[in-house]
């Protein structure tokens, strides 16, 4: 048996050969198109570090100005509440009625203090204090006077105050 002539076997060799070039041709085509892609997608992310890194050097400066807002802020504070807290409530055994009435009358002694800047009220706490434990509170037939342990300054003045029975 013996092998044909190449001659013989042109339909082959044009199969073959398109084969070739089709595969140059697609794969001209492949490396053609991928370059224009990966030149777009390296476009886009040098595009989107510079945005990130603009929106990084943004996001820095808004967050020192907003930190110098709210030290001048904290400069401008005022008091919004005063709450009264009793601390021996429980051991002089008052009614509710009446340790609602004797808080109400020393709020209403400390209302100056709203809408007062914080610094204004710690400078005049000695005044608060002297104000509210000078003072003798008539509920119904008892007498009372308040005795303040502990004060916390902040946009709520706390008072913790200890009841004291009157001396007639």
């Amino acid at each position: 048996m013996r092998v044909p002539p190449p001659h013989l076997l042109t339909g082959w060799q044009r199969f073959l050969a398109g084969i070739v070039i089709g595969a140059l041709i697609g794969w001209f085509f492949f490396l053609l198109h991928y370059g224009q892609i990966y030149g777009n997608l390296v476009m886009k992310m040098s595009e989107q570090e510079d945005t990130i890194k603009d929106q990084e050097k943004r996001i820095d400066e808004l967050v020192s100005e907003q930190e110098m807002q709210n030290e001048e802020n904290k400069k401008k504070l005022t008091i919004q509440k005063v709450e009264i807290i009793f601390k021996n409530e429980r051991k002089l055994k008052l009614n509710k009625l009446t340790a609602y009435e004797l808080k109400q009358q020393a709020l209403s002694e400390l209302t100056f203090l709203e809408r007062k800047d914080i610094e204004t009220v710690s400078k005049t706490k000695d005044l608060m204090i002297r104000t509210l434990e000078n003072k003798v509170f008539q509920v119904g037939e008892s007498r009372y006077q308040l005795d303040i342990e502990e004060i916390y300054l902040f946009t709520t003045v706390q008072l913790y105050v200890k009841i004291v029975p009157a001396s007639a």
